[in-house]
């Protein structure tokens, strides 16, 4: 008589298909995930890249000028071309990111685009973006730092992170929620760009009301680099870009949702 062979479990066959299509799982997140990637990088404006690497490259052309010139007035004129550069330069240049994440018709777009929802690709395209812009502030701050450059007396990393990092959230999520409340990628941008103006031109009669000086997104470029109300200033910015970070957050959920409605 012939002897049946035993039967695996239906347990033992779940187990089996489970460690099978684990891996397989991985590899296709890890493959939507490249794919998803580099269809973002097709979609941004390159030339929005290119003018970022050229504006980081004309600045350390000018410092390095200065630096030609010698003495300490080209001394003092290199270091406040460099904080000029990492506090409203970069500042200036997220808020151009940001601003023109979602142009046109958004919903137009993103429907035409992807299936992933406006947020999901607000979100690719805005770790693009400032990964670039990091890297070329990275790269401007430590040759600065090679050559010698004192943004503060006493700077430190943490204050060279927030020099930079304070203006960068601030108008990078002040231009997106101007772009989404307009429509517009380039009212968004003259919405981020108001209150840098501001703290530029009108810097010497606002400095002598201490009220305003958290305010001001130009206080270590405009000279106030080593106040006792730096941090004070920092802090307040940085609360200032949650707001409308979060801001952004319900705009673009709105627009997710009314993107819904229309499928």
């Amino acid at each position: 008589m012939r002897i049946s062979e035993p039967t695996a479990t239906p347990s033992a066959q779940t187990t089996r298909s489970a460690s099978v299509a684990a891996p397989e799982r991985r590899r296709s997140r890890r493959r939507s995930i490249v794919l998803l990637l580099s269809f973002q990088f097709r979609l941004l404006n390159w030339w929005l890249f290119s003018l970022t690497a050229i504006g980081f490259l004309a600045a350390g052309a000018l410092v390095a000028m200065q630096l030609r010139i010698g003495g300490s007035l080209g001394e003092s004129n290199a270091a406040v071309l460099s904080r000029i550069t990492l506090e409203p330069g970069a500042g200036l240049l997220a808020a151009m990111l940001a601003s023109s994440l979602i142009v046109g018709d958004p919903l137009l777009e993103v429907t035409m685009a992807t299936r992933a929802g406006i947020s999901a690709v607000t979100l690719w395209r805005a770790l693009i973006g400032m990964s670039l812009l990091l890297l070329c502030s990275a790269a401007f701050l430590a040759w600065t730092l090679a050559i010698g450059i004192r943004y503060a007396q006493q700077q430190s990393a943490l204050y060279l992170l927030l020099l930079w990092l304070t203006p960068v959230l601030l108008m990078g999520t002040l231009g997106l929620c101007g772009s989404l409340l307009t429509g517009n990628s380039a009212l968004g941008m003259v919405i981020a760009t108001m209150p840098l103006a501001g703290s530029l031109l009108l810097f010497p009669k606002l400095v002598a009301i201490p009220a305003t000086h958290p305010f001001l997104i130009t206080y270590s470029a405009s000279g106030a680099q080593d106040a006792h109300d730096w941090w004070i200033n920092r802090l307040v910015l940085l609360a200032f870009a949650a707001i409308f970070a979060l801001w952004s957050w319900r705009l673009l959920r709105r627009e997710g949702r009314l993107l819904h409605m229309g499928q």
